[in-house]
């Protein structure tokens, strides 16, 4: 959130960071096993009511353990691998492409039962007023429009949280082509590259790189995002509300 400075609000410019270099972490919050995970972004550098952007690696056989968040509503969008979400006691299957939404309040968990490696990014916010809405499992991938060119999914999270989220989207962009957009006034967006390589370009820097690549536009800014590979370019978008 920005910095108030006598009486001066002091906003941040854009952010880059990348998956490289993860902490290794065992029985995460009581759970079983290894899992690697990295703060992407800390909440107290962008505009809006973020508390933490995360991406975690489960290992086969590991788990992060059932618990409650009571300060923040988060989402877990499945990169790759698959994994068993329980949540509110009722377990969940969940795949590459599901976003699955935590409202406050609910007990959770998610574990890898699987042979390979499961990757997750995670974007925690804080709340609002109001009761909490009931969790939910969507599978974004099937909600993108038929046909060439730049093509984009969105999903409104309004209705899933009592905070200030606005939208997530899922990108994808044919090799060569590019997006371009401004940030409106009343919103901050984070760009997590999922396949491909990018070149985004934000306020005249240019930040490259291929998965794991991302970058946090704060209001009013633009961004350029070129898909730089021989294939199609995707990635998320999350975007969150500035007061």
């Amino acid at each position: 959130m920005a910095t108030v400075t006598r009486g001066e609000r002091r906003p941040f410019g854009p952010i880059a960071n990348d998956t490289s270099g993860p902490a290794v972490t065992h029985r995460q919050v009581g759970g079983e096993g290894v899992c690697r995970w990295k703060m992407l972004m800390n909440g107290m550098h962008l505009e809006g009511e973020w508390n933490c952007v995360e991406y975690v690696v489960i290992e086969p056989g590991g788990a992060v353990g059932e618990h409650v968040h009571l300060r923040t509503e988060e989402i877990y969008y499945i990169v790759s691998g698959r994994a068993v979400v329980t949540m509110d006691g009722r377990e969940i299957e969940v795949g590459a492409g599901d976003l699955v939404t935590t409202p406050i309040g609910s007990a959770h968990s998610i574990a890898n039962r699987g042979e390979e490696d499961m990757h997750f990014f995670v974007t925690e916010v804080f709340p609002g007023e109001g009761p909490s809405a009931s969790p939910a499992r969507l599978h974004v991938p099937d909600l993108l429009p038929a046909g060439a060119g730049v093509r984009a999914a969105h999903v409104d999270l309004t209705p899933y949280f009592t905070g200030d989220w606005r939208q997530f989207r899922l990108l994808e962009v044919p090799a060569g082509a590019a997006v371009e957009e401004t940030v409106p006034a009343e919103r901050s967006i984070v760009l997590h590259v999922l396949e491909g390589s990018a070149a985004i370009t934000v306020a005249g820097q240019e930040y490259t790189g291929g998965p794991g690549l991302s970058v946090a536009v704060p209001p009013r800014y633009a961004h350029h995002t070129v898909s730089t590979g021989t294939g199609a370019l995707r990635l998320i978008s999350t975007e969150v509300g500035v007061v």
